[in-house]
């Protein structure tokens, strides 16, 4: 008896990870690795060449901030999502989905890891980290190869966060048209 409780913590405890490291086409990580790539490279690009500042400078004076408001104003959302999920009509309509219920709770738990990792890797740019000089003859590409990660990754942050708004907003469209019924001339 207490194998198969440990099987179903264990489980359910790998469940998101399993789901995002080894999750079908569009799916976990896979979700990122769309056309929408190109326009975060392209950002954290341009934003890597328009930008004096180094990185230390930039999430101190702008990109921490601008991220604190950024895991409120998801975290609100994910709130009002977790909610959503909850309900019947929800669970109704992920039985219709391919992935089922876990895919919309993985879905926003996958946004709140991309907004978490957001605020750690622009936490390590304020303590300067990146502005260190290298311990041996590092090229100027890589410094700026970091900096293109770093403001393409923001630009994924902030898609994530306009996704959970996007997200929720849908569940209770969706759940008001099921919660309705079918009516005539709909």
């Amino acid at each position: 008896m207490a194998g198969s409780g440990d099987h179903s913590s264990r489980s359910s405890r790998f469940g998101f990870w399993r789901w995002f490291l080894l999750g079908g086409k569009g799916r976990g990580w896979r979700k990122f690795a769309d056309r929408w790539l190109l326009l975060h490279l392209a950002v954290g690009w341009a934003l890597a060449f328009l930008v004096p500042a180094g990185l230390s400078s930039a999430a101190t004076t702008v990109l921490l901030p601008l991220v604190g408001i950024l895991i409120g104003l998801s975290f609100a959302w994910a709130g009002n999502a977790q909610a959503l999920l909850q309900t019947e009509e929800i669970e109704q309509l992920a039985e219709y989905r391919q992935g089922g219920f876990e895919e919309y709770v993985y879905t926003y738990q996958t946004a709140i890891l991309i907004i978490l990792s957001s605020v750690v890797l622009w936490g390590v740019a304020a303590l300067g980290i990146f502005d260190l000089s290298c311990p041996w003859a590092c090229p100027s590409s890589i410094y700026f190869s970091t900096k293109v990660f770093l403001y393409g990754f923001s630009s994924i942050t902030i898609r994530e966060c306009w996704h959970v708004v996007l997200g929720a907003q849908m569940m209770l469209l969706m759940r008001r048209r099921i919660r309705r019924g079918p009516r005539d001339g709909a």
